[in-house]
């Protein structure tokens, strides 16, 4: 019941931040290297407006969340570092939209954004395929940020 409320509390701060806008007015701490037009941006309002409250506005695991969280949240800029150099883009992409187990969450307490992406995107005229369409927009254009914030 506390994990629930934990991650519905999480749910809604983000979805309150990027109703005010106050984490998408943030800077980022890590420069890019690499800026793909509107999918950088796409990712980077998500990535602000959905995950910096666990994982940090520059990625570092240090989010205004974090520290009420049961698992410490990892450093999103070590991806490519901890697998030895290429960034492990189809793992995150299957982590981001539910698809992989992520162990350090243990019962999956992160949201699972490809559902939530889904739900945002739904219209009377909007169909399925569409749909589908949507949300594997989104999710690369927020790993495609992800990408830009490694470290090396």
């Amino acid at each position: 019941m506390n994990r629930t409320m934990l991650a519905l509390g999480v749910l809604a701060t983000g979805l309150l931040m990027a109703g005010t806008g106050s984490v998408a007015n943030s800077a980022v701490g890590a420069a890019p290297a690499v800026r793909e037009g509107i999918s950088f941006e796409l990712g980077r309002r998500d990535f602000r407006n959905y995950c910096a409250a666990c994982h940090g506005i520059g990625g570092k695991g240090d989010g205004t969340m974090a520290e009420f969280l049961t698992l410490k949240m990892p450093d999103l800029t070590l991806l490519s570092r901890r697998n030895m150099g290429p960034f492990p883009r189809e793992k995150v992409i299957g982590i981001i939209d539910g698809r992989a187990d992520v162990k350090v969450h243990g019962a999956r307490d992160m949201p699972v954004w490809g559902d939530w992406f889904d739900s945002e995107a739904a219209a009377p005229k909007t169909d399925r395929k569409a749909r589908e369409e949507i949300v594997r927009e989104r999710i690369e254009s927020l790993v495609t940020f992800l990408q830009t914030i490694q470290v090396k």
